[in-house]
């Protein structure tokens, strides 16, 4: 995904989904007004919260496609 595209959107207030097939996992983006909260979904299992700087979360966010909520929710 476009790094200034992401910035802008989660400066806006957006909550911003990312997956990545080869990972097997994908991401929620939040910006809570200090700092951007992230958190990964690997398939079938629930979300956990995790650091921005995790190689995985940089890699996904990378080459990921952005997704909806549902499909995220689904994941």
């Amino acid at each position: 995904m476009n790094q200034k595209t992401l910035q802008k959107r989660l400066l806006a207030g957006e909550t911003v989904y990312i997956l990545d097939d080869f990972e097997e996992a994908a991401v929620r983006l939040v910006y809570d007004g200090e700092k951007t909260e992230s958190f990964i979904k690997h398939k079938g299992r629930n979300e956990i919260a995790i650091p921005q700087s995790n190689e995985t979360v940089c890699e996904i966010i990378l080459s990921g496609e952005e997704t909806s909520k549902s499909e995220y929710d689904e994941y």
